[in-house]
Formats: structure tokens, C-alpha cells, sequence
């Protein structure tokens, strides 16, 4: 099997939490950056020599048994939500850097059913990116994956739920970009042996789930084990993170230093100025 190792980063929503007068917080706080935040993470990806590939490309270059581009980190962005044309696609423009956006197929143009069921306390309402807006977000090079036709768990669906949620998100979606999907990131980042065997007989060249699930592995590139980017994460964290050193880092018994860097503030910092010009092209 072709290993694929490259750290894969994982964003949700680029925009302000809102203030707790004007709505309930969201239930999920850490997976909001500002797009000062998303920003300032950019810069300093850029302050230490990091290039960016989308997940397809990372994958083609192994499948091609070429070497990937030293410092080589991909981007990647859940749900397919509004915020991420709206805040996120400006930052990485400015930068020269690419980014796979994750949809789900059978929500286009709605919003995050998933995050709000019925008689539950629900996550904040994100409106979703329709057809027409993943088209146009295709055609500046931004990949769009899959991330399932309704974002349901897939360890929990019976076989004809699962080819509907792997292969048939995948069909859907390639209809609704009129451009081919290569790649995949699991719900909730669940997924067993079965969930897996049923991407790779889709087609799927990669797929992400994320890092400590059981059955994420890494190098495999049918299961990798992406790492959330939070609002908290301090320099070393982001570095650790960018560097692919944190998987190893996370199982050391640190005694509580990553709290003790929060607390001290050290967040990531923006790059000097000029950085930005040498840049290379707990899911929900």
C-alpha cells in the first residue's frame, strides 16, 4: 500500500463566535477561528517554511512515487459552510495557499441539519455553500471532497446507508462541481474496517479522519489522522502540529505543559512582515 505522510490540518468555521447578548454560544467554540485567527495561524505556517498541497495532489504525488515538497502540510476545511468563501478563501488568496474544502453532498445551499437534531440542544446555525459556490470555489483551485450526502456517522449505517453515504455522496457531488471528487473525510471522524474498505471501493485516493480515533493510521492514506487547529493552540502546539511531530508529542507524558503555554499566552503569532510572500501553493 502507498503511504502517504504529510500533516493534514483541520479547520471548521472562520468567523467570530458570537457574543453571548446577541445569540447562545456555539457548543463546539473550539472549532471557530476569526479570521484574524485563521490569518495569524497562516503566517506563522509561512514564518516556518511550510508549503501547502491539496489532499487529491498530496496523494497523486505519492501514487506517482514522487516525493513531496519538504515542509509539505495540507489544509483542510469540514462542512463546506459560507464562512469558509466568505473569510477563509480571502487569507489563503493573499498567501498563495491551497486548501481542501469537505461538502455534504446532500445538503448543498442549506445548512448543518446534523449539528441540530430535534428535541436536542442544537450547535449554532452555518449556512452552507450551494452548487453554484463550490463550482466557482473549483475554478480558483480550491479541492472539494466529500464529507458524506447527510454527515451521518458510518459506523452506524447498515450497508445500503453506507455505498449511499461513500459512493453516493461522491456521484453527487461530482455532478453538482461538474469536476471529479478524489477524496474523503469521515463524519465525526468515526470509522472501522468495513467504513473503510467501503471508501476505498468507491474510489476515493484519500481520505481523513482524525487524530486518536482507533482506527486512524498514520501514513495510511485512506485513514489519516488529521490535527484540529483550535483558538487556543500555542506556537509549539502549531508547530508540533505543521512539522507532523505531534502524533508522537501527544503520547509522551508532558505534565501538563501545553496548559501552562496557554496560559502563559503564548498564541500563535503573526509572521514579520513580508512572511506572507514566500508561501507555496473533535470533528462534527
Amino acid at each position: 500500500m502507498m503511504r502517504l505522510r504529510v500533516p493534514v490540518l483541520m479547520f471548521h468555521h472562520v468567523e467570530a463566535v458570537p457574543a453571548r447578548d446577541l445569540e447562545p454560544p456555539p457548543l463546539h467554540a473550539d472549532s471557530y477561528l476569526s479570521r484574524r485567527e485563521l490569518a495569524a495561524v497562516l503566517d506563522a505556517l509561512i514564518f516556518y517554511g511550510c508549503g501547502t498541497l491539496t489532499l487529491a495532489e498530496a496523494a497523486s504525488r505519492r501514487r506517482a512515487g514522487r516525493r513531496l515538497p519538504r515542509r509539505s502540510v495540507v489544509l483542510t476545511f469540514d462542512d463546506g459552510c459560507r464562512c469558509f468563501r466568505d473569510h477563509a478563501l480571502p487569507e489563503l488568496a493573499a498567501r498563495g495557499m491551497s486548501a481542501t474544502l469537505f461538502a455534504v453532498s446532500g445538503e448543498l445551499g442549506g445548512s448543518n441539519l446534523w449539528d441540530r437534531p430535534p428535541g436536542a440542544p442544537g450547535e449554532r446555525r452555518e449556512e452552507l455553500l450551494g452548487a453554484a459556490a463550490l463550482r466557482a470555489l473549483a475554478a480558483t483551485g480550491v479541492e472539494v471532497g466529500s464529507h458524506g450526502r447527510r454527515h451521518r456517522d458510518l459506523t452506524a449505517c447498515d450497508a445500503a446507508a453506507l455505498a449511499d453515504e461513500v459512493a453516493g455522496s461522491r456521484e453527487e457531488l461530482a455532478a453538482a462541481i461538474g469536476a471529479p471528487v478524489e477524496t474523503f473525510c469521515y463524519p465525526y471522524g468515526r470509522l472501522d474496517e468495513r467504513v473503510r474498505a467501503a471508501v476505498a471501493a468507491a474510489g476515493y485516493t484519500a481520505a481523513a479522519a482524525i487524530h486518536g480515533a482507533a482506527a486512524a493510521r498514520r501514513g495510511d492514506p485512506l485513514a489519516l489522522p488529521r490535527l484540529a487547529v483550535n483558538p487556543g493552540d500555542s506556537r509549539f502546539e502549531l508547530l508540533l502540529k505543521a512539522s507532523g511531530a505531534y502524533p508522537f508529542w501527544s503520547r509522551l507524558p508532558r505534565f501538563g505543559l501545553l496548559r501552562a503555554l496557554r496560559r502563559r499566552g503564548a498564541r500563535v503569532p503573526a509572521a514579520p512582515p513580508g512572511a506572507a510572500g514566500g508561501a507555496r501553493g473533535t470533528s462534527r
